[in-house]
């Protein structure tokens, strides 16, 4: 190779390293999980070709695949906008100089810091119907309302989770808005506040569209939340009862190993990737124009 090549290519030796990591830990996966979608293979003996009957099975003849798309959509919603209003609301109130609102911060952030594994056991004790919080709390005051099947209901399994899930990230949510609070420029509010404005309008009309990136973010993190969420249902629910919980991620862990479907399982992880995929590109092409931090 001439001296002249190799400077007008310098750049092709720079991108080698992360094409070549990308190649081996995303695109040969994906390759690979799509090729054993095409067989029934239990991960030990010799696979067998079936074409696209995994998937024409799970389409027409698997319950739990259905449950777990019907959970998605729940999860996507009752968890993103809930987690939006009740972390706009924190930070409304603690970027309003009250006293040790920077320890209320903390107070409120730490579940998002702490281990699904360790919360899933806190709230197995908490949602107890024996011995479990809600259940002494329902027997010393007598809202025997709170005594609830929480975990073992399929009715409410899947709420009981996302409520978890909730509580979790809307401190998460709550640093994002107070960043967001304190970076809006003060001669707007003030001009507002001049002209007459008064709290509730300000928020409504100026500060609310004001927080657009941050809006738009939260919703990003959290669909991409949505499509990763296994480790808080594990612990709290396995998917069940009868799969009234399951998620995507579960079901596949419970396909591949448990069951040892590997084939069925594959099939499950690429129509995982196609939705992952689709509400990226749906994100991109619907909100990606107007997703700027000076919006």
């Amino acid at each position: 190779m001439s001296r002249n090549w190799l400077i007008e290519n310098q750049g092709l030796f720079f991108m080698a390293p992360a094409m070549i990591l990308f190649a081996v830990f995303v695109l040969y996966p994906i390759f690979y999980i799509f090729n054993a979608s095409l067989y029934d293979w239990d991960g030990i003996n010799e696979a067998i070709y079936v074409g696209i009957q995994n998937y024409i099975d799970m389409f027409t003849d698997d319950r739990p695949f259905g449950l777990a798309i019907r959970n998605s959509i729940y999860w996507t919603f009752l968890t993103i906008f809930p987690q939006m209003f009740l972390g706009f609301i924190l930070a409304s109130i603690l970027t309003s100089g009250i006293p040790f609102q920077n320890v209320f911060r903390i107070i409120f952030f730490m579940p998002a810091i702490i281990s699904p594994v360790v919360l899933g056991i806190v709230w197995q004790r908490i949602y107890a119907p024996f011995g479990g919080l809600l259940a002494d709390l329902a027997f010393e005051t007598g809202a025997h309302f709170l005594r609830q099947e929480y975990l073992s209901s399929s009715r409410l399994a899947i709420f009981s989770t996302i409520f978890v899930n909730v509580w979790q990230w809307t401190g998460f949510s709550m640093l994002m808005y107070v960043a967001g609070l304190q970076g809006l420029p003060g001669e707007v509010l003030s001009a507002a506040q001049v002209d007459g404005a008064n709290a509730w309008q300000r928020i409504r009309h100026v500060v609310w569209p004001m927080l657009r990136h941050v809006h738009l973010t939260l919703i990003l993190l959290g669909v991409i939340g949505t499509l990763q969420t296994f480790a808080l249902v594990y612990m709290l629910t396995n998917g069940g009862p009868s799969s009234a919980s399951e998620m995507l991620p579960t079901y596949i862990f419970r396909k591949a190993f448990p069951l040892q479907s590997m084939g069925y399982a594959s099939a499950l992880a690429v129509v995982l990737l196609v939705i992952a995929l689709s509400a990226s590109i749906f994100q991109v092409r619907v909100l990606g124009s107007r997703f700027t931090i000076g919006d």
